[in-house]
């Protein structure tokens, strides 16, 4: 008797959760830095920006002084103070990652109403679905996000000690000091936050990447195969995976920086912002440092998705693991 096909065996279903988890785990390893110089400019208050900066002579726009706060941790942690965190935060990343996969999969058929046509889902239908998956699915992990934010905003002595803190001392330290609540800071401003970023995120990309015009423009202008194989499911080549991505990400990260900078500041152990609404926080901000006050961190979180398009490789790691290793090519993108 033959064997089933392969996209029929009783593990299917979770294919989408198990591709996306090995995704995201392997692109947060490699954009670590990154994402740890992008929390600590948007956790870091002004006035202690200024006084570590201040040893380079003195930064004065506000470029100068997040690089001259970023050589201050660098000089006295070590360089490998950017991976701090980096434990908690794969596990993080693959827990949501994983979900925002398998329910953005599942949404997208749901709202098959309002594809674009039968055979083409359109950006409306893609947004939708990526929104609701990543305001849903945000709430799984989300202690583990308020965490990781602490530990990668903390000095060595945050355990009280000549050392970080690790997973544990800081669960015990958010308990102690908000006990159950304090698992659940600044989670309206993730919630409307991350989805309107993984929203965008798939929308923008899979818009882009299915648009066969475009991918026969950038065949001919760069010599490049933008799909890899035909079918339902063709999937892309890691050049065009890596275009899409860095058009995704540079949009998405620009437009919901500032609501990521509040739902962080909101996050931290001690912080007064937590019971405050989102605009508020952000109406604080901008009164403090002007507008660009909203857009600390941009910097590396646009060189994280752009420089280095952790976008499109997420997107391509998951289509490679899906196809390539489960077989599971079935499925309009």
């Amino acid at each position: 008797m033959a064997a089933p096909p392969r996209e029929q065996a009783w593990w299917t279903p979770a294919v989408p959760f198990a591709s996306g988890a090995v995704a995201g785990g392997v692109v947060k390893t490699f954009t670590a830095p990154l994402s740890r110089s992008t929390i600590l400019l948007q956790t870091a208050g002004h006035g202690s920006m200024v006084q570590a900066a201040s040893g380079a002579g003195g930064a004065r726009s506000a470029s100068e002084l997040a690089v001259g706060y970023l050589a201050h941790v660098r000089a006295s942690e070590g360089a490998v103070a950017f991976w701090k965190g980096n434990g908690t935060s794969i596990l993080q990343k693959m827990a949501t990652t994983g979900s925002n996969y398998f329910v953005y999969e599942r949404l997208k058929e749901l709202l098959r109403p309002i594809w674009k046509s039968d055979d083409d889902v359109g950006f409306p239908a893609r947004l939708a679905a990526g929104s609701l998956a990543g305001a849903a699915n945000v709430t799984l992990a989300y202690p583990l996000d308020v965490v990781r934010t602490n530990i990668a905003s903390s000095s060595k002595r945050a355990a009280g000690a000549e050392r970080w803190a690790g997973i544990a001392e800081t669960f015990r330290l958010l308990y102690r000091t908000h006990g159950l609540r304090g698992f659940a800071r600044g989670l309206p401003a993730t919630q409307l936050c991350q989805g309107a970023n993984i929203g965008l995120h798939f929308g923008i990309y899979e818009t882009l990447n299915t648009n066969a015009a475009l991918a026969a423009t950038f065949s001919r202008a760069c010599g490049y195969e933008p799909a890899l194989e035909s079918g339902d499911r063709p999937r892309s080549s890691f050049a065009w995976s890596m275009v899409c991505g860095s058009l995704a990400g540079l949009v998405a990260s620009t437009l919901v920086q500032p609501l990521d900078l509040v739902r962080r500041r909101q996050q931290l152990v001690g912080s007064k912002d937590a019971g405050r609404p989102f605009w508020a926080v952000a109406a604080a901000l901008a009164r403090a440092g002007g507008p660009a006050a909203l857009y600390r961190g941009l910097l590396p979180e646009l060189c994280k998705v752009c420089l280095f398009p952790a976008s499109g490789l997420n997107f391509y790691v998951y289509e490679l693991v899906r196809q390539d290793i489960f077989g599971h090519t079935t499925g309009i993108r």
